[in-house]
């Protein structure tokens, strides 16, 4: 009799669920993921604050494929700051539906923007076939009045609103498919101090001759997703961060945001690479990375040192006096590296940070002095 006791009350705990099973409704919460913001770890540099920022993204209002709002919920996941929502004024298969408001793309993401504390700037993109080619217009008031058939009219308008210029993929191959040439509209818009900043990287493009520009007519260098669809079916960021400019600005502001841009204080990070000034790199750099004291030699007599990034920025060295062939630094860790007995300073070069055509990033890096115990 005691057995079958036993044995019932074993049936009847196996019966019964952990926890009261309502049966009209029982929320499954395993499958959903955390609505939570990434945060990037991206030092601030020269006493200014760093933004990170998108300024070329679409919506269902031309030729995307998202409602508004959901590019601010996708920036603020990915740890952005500021974006634009660029949606073409012209040449774009929805322009029915906007009904002549070029203005509501902007109108309707800015709620969930100030919900979501990421600065909006109000832009749109002014698309021309080549040459011109494509221009956003950025910090605007009116995107309605800037729309005209004459591309310096357009632009004219931007401008007398305030607007920051930028050349949108100089280097896309269906407007230039063999060769980046400068064009004689982006010289007249340089001469008269209408164009702020170029793309060097686009969607998944970069374009290393565009930076020779950039750094040739002191013009902001700009990366930008030219999102279309979802950014999580465009880009693996289990691996990299999503394309952004990064914009060094006195304060998290719109107007700070803003002066930072035309001043040209930026740089683009777009996969494993950098692209911008010297001085604004090298300060990423040293703001980033810490050399420790050699904590041993080897049998050659080298001192043997770590060298830690805990940012995500990524870094890739080399060093060919010490041996060093693109040690990769990668966001988050420390590598151990070597240096020739005796070595208190090595020429390092940044391989994945790029200042010019052809050019990448140059320092002298400080071995520091073993403390004595």
């Amino acid at each position: 009799m005691l057995r079958k006791s036993l044995i019932l009350s074993l049936f009847v705990l196996l019966a019964v669920p952990a926890f009261a099973l309502d049966v009209n409704n029982t929320p499954v919460p395993e499958l959903m993921s955390v609505r939570a913001r990434r945060v990037l770890a991206v030092p601030d540099i020269l006493g200014l604050k760093t933004l990170k920022g998108d300024f070329h993204m679409h919506t269902m209002f031309s030729d995307g494929v998202v409602w508004p709002e959901v590019r601010v919920m996708e920036a603020w996941m990915d740890g952005l700051d500021a974006i634009s929502v660029t949606d073409h004024l012209e040449k774009h298969p929805r322009k029915e539906g906007v009904k002549e408001d070029d203005n509501l793309s902007n109108r309707i993401a800015f709620p969930a923007a100030v919900q979501h504390d990421i600065l909006l700037v109000k832009g749109a993109e002014i698309t021309k076939d080549m040459p011109p080619g494509h221009y956003n217009a950025l910090f605007v008031k009116d995107q309605a009045a800037i729309e005209n058939e004459d591309f310096m009219k357009s632009v004219e308008e931007a401008i007398n609103q305030g607007a920051f210029l930028q050349w949108n993929h100089p280097g896309w191959k269906a407007q230039q498919p063999d060769v980046t040439n400068w064009t004689d509209e982006a010289e007249t818009l340089v001469k008269k101090g209408w164009v702020h900043g170029i793309e060097v990287f686009n969607s998944d493009e970069w374009y290393p001759v565009v930076l020779g520009w950039c750094m040739e007519r002191n013009l902001a260098v700009m990366a930008n997703s030219d999102m279309h669809g979802i950014i999580r079916q465009q880009y693996d960021l289990t691996r990299v961060q999503r394309p952004m400019t990064l914009i060094f600005a006195k304060e998290r502001s719109l107007d700070a945001l803003k002066e930072a841009m035309f001043a040209g204080r930026t740089v683009a990070w777009f996969g494993n690479s950098l692209a911008g000034k010297k001085e604004y790199l090298e300060a990423l750099f040293r703001a980033s990375v810490t050399v420790m004291p050699p904590h041993t030699v080897d049998r050659d007599g080298n001192r043997v040192f770590h060298v830690s990034n805990p940012t995500d920025l990524p870094f890739a060295l080399t060093c060919p006096a010490a041996g060093w062939k693109d040690s990769i630094l990668a966001p988050r860790t420390a590598v151990m590296l070597k240096a020739p007995k005796g070595t208190e300073t090595l020429q390092v070069s940044v391989s994945n940070c790029h200042t010019n055509l052809n050019e990448t990033l140059t320092l002298e890096l400080v071995i520091p002095a073993k403390k004595d115990n």
